[in-house]
């Protein structure tokens, strides 16, 4: 008998060598955001399906829901919301659907974001 993680599946949101290579390459034309230290562990419980069934940090419906009833959007229980805060200047810059750098502490890109 085997356990299914939180919301029944597992996520992993780690990349292969060739996606890496491609995402690294596009990184010099990308918007950039520093992580704060939280940010980089939720990137990292995300990354490795620690936070399953989270895919990435939460948009606006999920995080509602979440400070409204405890429950994601679609009713699996969740009790904390993982949300990246960005600028509001940076935030207007972006596009729906445009892809961007999150980099580490030391500036260095670990992951694109759309």
């Amino acid at each position: 008998m085997s356990i299914l993680p939180h919301g029944g599946v597992l996520i992993n949101r780690y990349v292969n060598d060739e996606e890496k290579g491609a995402c690294l390459e596009s990184v010099p034309s990308l918007k950039r955001w520093k992580l704060t230290d939280r940010e980089l562990s939720d990137l990292e419980m995300i990354a490795s399906g620690a936070l399953s069934p989270l895919t990435g940090f939460m948009g606006e419906k999920d995080f509602r829901a979440v400070l409204d009833t405890m429950r994601l959007a679609d009713g699996l229980p969740w009790t904390i919301p993982i949300t990246l805060a960005v600028a509001e200047e940076f935030a207007e810059k972006l596009e729906v659907g445009e892809k961007i750098a999150l980099l580490d502490e030391a500036d260095e890109p670990i992951a694109v974001m759309t």
